[in-house]
């Protein structure tokens, strides 16, 4: 069955209205982790400037919880799973890529040192705004070129302030994109 120019165009609008939904749909993993580190590093800094120097365990604390938080979504979702449209798969994918490399650097964290929060922040732009391109999301592509400029401005910044700097790159791509679509499509729902 061949498609005219039309019914391409529908079908591709279509496709990125599912995507946007599902994106809706998935808010909770981007409002999951977007406050999650976001909360974490602002408790790590709060512990740094009181001297704590137990600080680096608020990680171990929040991280773990998180992830079941996850699993639990994940697990329902696929219960109810419905079609899933190439754009969604292919953001599956971009993310599990990004993940993987979240995952490398903080096994790295010994040797890159100062670098880890900077290259983290330029993961969740480049994650970010290759989602929101792909959904034609103007505020994650906002988003995630604000993490990119985060990124270069904390690479300059001492530990402590990256921190400050992982949350606002944190705010600014995950929870107020988050918060818009998950609000934007109840309204249209």
């Amino acid at each position: 069955m061949e498609y005219n120019e039309q019914q391409q165009l529908d079908l591709i609008s279509e496709m990125i209205k599912s995507a946007r939904q599902e994106f809706s749909d998935d808010s909770f993993i981007y409002l999951l982790w977007g406050w999650t580190v976001c909360i974490a590093s602002l408790t790590e800094f709060i512990m740094i400037r009181m001297g704590n120097d137990m600080h680096g365990m608020v990680w171990l604390v929040f991280i773990p919880v998180a992830i079941i938080a996850q699993i639990i979504f994940l697990v329902r979702q696929k219960k109810r799973e419905k079609i899933r449209s190439h754009i969604d798969k292919t953001i599956g994918y971009v993310w599990m890529a990004v993940g993987i490399s979240m995952f490398v650097i903080l096994g790295s964290m010994n040797i890159l040192q100062a670098m880890t929060y900077p290259v983290l922040i330029l993961l969740y732009g480049i994650g970010t705004y290759i989602s929101g391109s792909m959904m034609r999301l103007k505020v994650m592509q906002a988003g995630a070129i604000c993490c990119w400029i985060i990124s270069a401005v904390s690479f300059y910044a001492s530990f402590e302030y990256q921190l400050l700097l992982l949350s606002l790159s944190l705010i600014l791509s995950y929870i107020i994109p988050g918060h818009m679509l998950k609000n934007r499509f109840k309204q249209n729902v």
